[in-house]
């Protein structure tokens, strides 16, 4: 099997010749609770499973999982077995939302 060679060309009108870069924000990031009927199924790990591998397969894993038609909603697996369904929106949204609705 070859490796695939692919050369990138830059589409020179796209460029803001004024772009400084991004900044770094050191704003804390919002983090939002939820009482929950059940706790999230947790992936626990046995005794002979510390390896580098096992670690990054069930250590960093995520359980919450986005979905793909509707962005603002994500899906998590509880401790009955039940797979669950929370809608998030995100206060920035409301408050561009409110002032839309407000100069309406």
């Amino acid at each position: 099997m070859e490796a695939a060679n692919c050369s990138l060309r830059v589409k020179r009108p796209l460029l803001d010749p004024r772009f400084e870069g991004y900044k770094l924000s050191l704003e804390p990031l919002p983090c939002y609770q939820l009482e929950l009927d059940a706790a999230v199924a947790e992936v626990k790990l046995r005794d002979d499973q510390y390896t580098l591998e096992h670690m990054h397969a069930f250590g960093m894993y995520n359980y919450l999982h986005c979905d793909a038609w509707y962005q603002d909603s994500v899906y998590y697996i509880d401790n009955l077995g039940r797979i669950m369904n929370l809608t998030v929106m995100l206060m920035s949204a409301l408050l561009s939302h409110h002032q839309r609705s407000f100069l309406l």
